[in-house]
């Protein structure tokens, strides 16, 4: 059996009852960290491009660059955070009763149906494909980061697997943009992770999409 959050097999244990499924508090931590990012995995993604446009800025600001266009590109990323975040407006009252209409109605009008939106982003261009330190102090790991250098797409991020005793081990742990842990890891090294990370991305962007029928 492995551990639920870090994928690591657990020592099967002598004792009675349930079993074990993490090997400490910090694995604990990190699978719920996982669960939480599966429900709230278009918030997460938006924060991770807020992070990505931040760094430019930092980085434009340090080099004496000029920072106005990725400053647009931190606002509009900023903005969306605050889409997604803001709570529903409350229904408004609602309107006083009509008084019964004695007529009987002989036509319906039709429904109109609309087209969901598509959130499905495009393909990689894999010679853009890079990587850079995460800015993120609880974070140990690296960002995989796309597309141009003014407005990146943030692919995921690389981890190095930790062992029971905290300490850095050889294998990687991949996780999409929304905190998501890609299947099939740890792998051996962070070359293979990457790999497995850019597949997955590109496999999900070149999903088709389904349509739906109203």
């Amino acid at each position: 059996m492995k551990c639920t959050g870090c994928g690591q097999p657990l020592e099967a244990g002598s004792k009675r009852g349930r079993p074990a499924r993490y090997h400490n508090a910090a694995c604990r931590q990190r699978a719920r960290r996982a669960r939480v990012a599966t429900r709230h995995g278009d918030v997460l993604a938006a924060v991770a491009a807020v992070e990505a446009a931040a760094a430019e800025v930092r980085h434009a600001v340090l080099t004496d660059g000029n920072a106005d266009q990725i400053t647009h590109q931190l606002t509009r990323a900023t903005a969306e955070v605050a889409r997604l975040v803001t709570p529903a407006p409350a229904a408004e009252a609602a309107e006083p009763l009509a008084p019964a209409v004695t007529k009987p109605v002989t036509e319906a009008k039709p429904r109109t149906s609309r087209s969901p939106r598509s959130t499905r982003s495009a393909p990689l261009d894999l010679d853009t494909v890079r990587l850079e330190r995460s800015s993120d102090s609880t974070r140990t790991g690296w960002r995989v980061l796309a597309g141009a250098t003014d407005a990146p797409v943030v692919v995921g991020f690389l981890e190095p697997v930790l062992s029971v005793t905290g300490r850095r081990s050889s294998r990687w742990e991949a996780q999409t943009a929304s905190m998501a842990r890609v299947h099939g890891g740890p792998w051996r090294n962070q070359m293979d992770a990457l790999a497995r990370l850019v597949d997955d991305y590109q496999r999900a962007a070149s999903r088709p999409r389904r349509h739906t029928i109203t």
